[in-house]
């Protein structure tokens, strides 16, 4: 006898690595503020030639015009290929830098944020001198080399070893 509960089951994982592997990045009209607005980099027509994005994509089109100066198309942007990432392939995008890159949602590549790290005991917190922009950062306990203390770098968010 057919098990159509397991042909259901196996359908329904069919459909799902089907779209995960079709995905697409949010449309930008449907993100938060804040969020960056990421659109599907395209090949010019027949080639893989990387080129620039856009420059109604460029966050600074100034920046980019200045990087690209003197620079044949060759030299402008990286010829990259974007690589698989737990069997899952990244995608090229522009999201306001000059030249493509390659990215993948969390949903597809899920990204190691670190929340494993709570209660690590060789986390520590941020120097007391820290920059207030260093929020949430993650700081680890020096191990410091003979000749070297634990200190603080102005600007950094972290302690480092410092020459004594």
């Amino acid at each position: 006898p057919l098990d159509f509960g397991a042909m259901i089951r196996a359908l329904a994982v069919s459909a799902l690595i089907a779209t995960v592997g079709a995905w697409e990045p949010e449309a930008c009209s449907e993100l938060a503020a804040g969020v960056p607005c990421r659109k599907l980099y395209e090949h010019p027509q027949g080639s893989q030639f990387v080129t620039p994005c856009p420059v109604d994509s460029h966050t600074s089109p100034e920046g980019c015009a200045a990087q690209f100066a003197g620079k044949s198309e060759e030299e402008k942007c990286s010829q990259i290929t974007c690589p698989k990432a737990l069997g899952k392939t990244m995608k090229l995008v522009c999201s306001g830098q000059c030249c493509p890159v390659c990215w993948a949602p969390d949903h597809v590549i899920g990204m190691d944020r670190h929340t494993a790290l709570s209660g690590y005991e060789s986390v520590v917190p941020a120097a007391p001198q820290a920059p207030t922009t260093c929020g949430g950062v993650k700081c680890f306990k020096l191990l410091c080399a003979e000749g070297f203390t634990e200190g603080h770098v102005s600007g950094s968010c972290c302690n480092s070893c410092i020459a004594r």
